[in-house]
């Protein structure tokens, strides 16, 4: 189950993955026959609640030791963890994931989750699928690469966000395509969609004054504190994004290596790469199994002069890239499999399961093939055939809510409205927006702009000549303690 469970997880909400029966899964396979006869599980299963020891005998019947690795293993979450070198690793993954505090049920979400989290889960949701719908409907030629299919990465980085700021996390570093991203800066990201309205109308994003070209809409940034209820805020970069895909991730990984060593001046002598600064990339299915930068980013991860202390990876999979299915684009079952190059586990979550994305790797489907201009239901019909007729992840989850008596119907109204009113303000703001110069601000604000009338256009950058004398006999002086090792000329000719 640890090994195997993953493919037959129901981790595609379309379900158009060919999936064939796992033999491996069938305890007949292993001479496994009566449902009813017990096994000493100790060792063997996990069976305490989470942090207990399994120090007692403890005998289950195999229909339940079956039930309870298929509840943990095949639902809507897969697992891929087996494939570490790490015994340590290993055991801490199954330990959390077998453990009898989490549900029996596949149905429900392997961490629970408190209603005032559900809520906040549908906020998001909800407010993305408004700024589609809002966007769409007002400007309904825009290339905008919505989160239509895509909506619990919105939960998903909030959750990610929320337990780096409690874990003592100062800062996250993001990376991230076009997909999501204004749905992201809008929101989670506190981008004003004033700013946003005003740049899709033909405005800048810079101050007039500054005489400076803007960049296109998909590449819009952010750099906001948040706050988690953590004893200090969390501040979240967003990077500027180039339109070549995944082009983006080592410029992430050198900034999140850079402010970490900036920040260890100032901590405790404990602290290491990773402990202060996060780096956070963000992807789409097709480019990171296509691109050769990824594997070259992962390659680099764990080399001393190159790593970050680690990086959280979530891949957006939306079975199409550029029109093409997975099955044309690439030789893996997985888009993640790339990852397996350096042992990383890998968790896939069915996109209509947002409760269960909060801490996993997310998996889902584009409702508007690669932008809203595409018809992608010329190139892919099967697959759009089944979207246009199911509901949105949203309405989906909606529907979960109310059967769970978490909110009804009236109050699942009352955010969508409020937020298509605070959308439709924002828009009537845009004939009076001023943009700010929001780089030179914060620690940047004793900076000036390079073609402002304050810079220095012609620099004193001359260095004293002893200086450049003093570096460059440093740089060749041999210390007093060191052994040089001597060469030794041989004689004979060189091949």
């Amino acid at each position: 189950m640890r090994t195997h469970g993953h493919r037959a997880a129901r981790i595609d909400p379309l379900d158009l993955i060919h999936r064939e029966e796992v033999a491996a899964l069938n305890p007949r396979r292993y001479g496994l026959i009566d449902d009813s006869k017990k096994y000493n599980v100790n060792g063997i299963l996990w069976t305490k609640p989470l942090g207990g020891r399994n120090s007692t005998q403890e005998w289950w019947t195999l229909a339940e030791i079956t039930r309870h690795l298929r509840s943990v293993y095949v639902g809507k979450i897969a697992y891929e963890y087996m494939h570490s070198p790490s015994k340590t690793e290993r055991l801490w993954f199954s330990h959390l994931l077998e453990s009898e505090s989490l549900p029996s049920s596949e149905e429900q979400p392997i961490t629970m989750i408190d209603a005032k989290a559900k809520r906040r889960i549908h906020e998001l949701l909800a407010r993305s699928e408004i700024l589609d719908n809002f966007l769409q409907l007002k400007f309904p030629n825009l290339k905008r690469y919505g989160l239509e299919g895509g909506e619990s990465m919105l939960p998903a980085l909030d959750s990610l966000f929320s337990s780096a700021s409690l874990g003592g996390i100062q800062h996250i570093i993001l990376g991230m395509p076009h997909r999501g991203r204004l749905n992201l800066l809008t929101d989670l990201l506190q981008f004003p969609p004033s700013a946003l309205f005003n740049k899709i109308k033909g405005g800048s994003e810079l101050p007039e004054e500054l005489e400076a070209e803007g960049d296109v809409l998909s590449h819009l940034v952010a750099s906001p504190t948040l706050e988690y209820g953590a004893s200090s805020p969390i501040k979240v970069s967003l990077l500027p994004n180039p339109s070549h895909l995944e082009a983006v991730n080592p410029i992430a990984l050198g900034k999140t290596r850079a402010k970490q060593y900036s920040l260890l001046k100032t901590s405790p002598k404990d602290c290491e790469l990773g402990d202060k600064v996060m780096c956070v990339q963000l992807h789409g299915d097709a480019s990171f199994a296509g691109q050769g930068i990824v594997m070259e980013g992962l390659g680099l991860s764990n080399l001393p002069h190159f790593t970050s202390g680690g990086t959280v990876h979530l891949v957006v999979d939306n079975n199409i890239g550029y029109t093409t299915p997975a099955s044309g684009a690439r030789s893996s079952l997985y888009c993640s499999d790339v990852g397996k190059m350096i042992n990383t586990p890998v968790l896939h979550v069915n996109g209509d399961y947002p409760e269960g994305t909060v801490h996993s790797i997310l998996r889902s489907f584009g409702a508007d093939g690669h932008n809203e201009l595409d018809l992608p239901s010329i190139t892919s019909p099967l697959m759009y055939e089944q979207i246009s007729a199911r509901k949105s992840v949203p309405q989906i989850y909606e529907a979960k809510l109310r059967s769970e008596d978490v909110m009804d119907s009236d109050t699942i109204q009352s955010v969508r409205t409020a937020h298509k009113s605070h959308l439709e303000a924002e828009l009537a703001l845009v004939p009076t927006f001023q943009p700010e110069a929001s780089m030179l601000q914060a620690q940047w604000s004793g900076m000036v702009w390079p073609g402002s009338e304050d810079a220095i256009y012609d620099p004193q950058t001359g260095v004293q000549e002893e200086t450049l004398k003093a570096v460059g006999r440093a740089s060749v002086a041999v210390p007093d303690n060191f052994v040089s090792l001597v060469l030794v000329g041989m004689s004979g000719s060189a091949s």
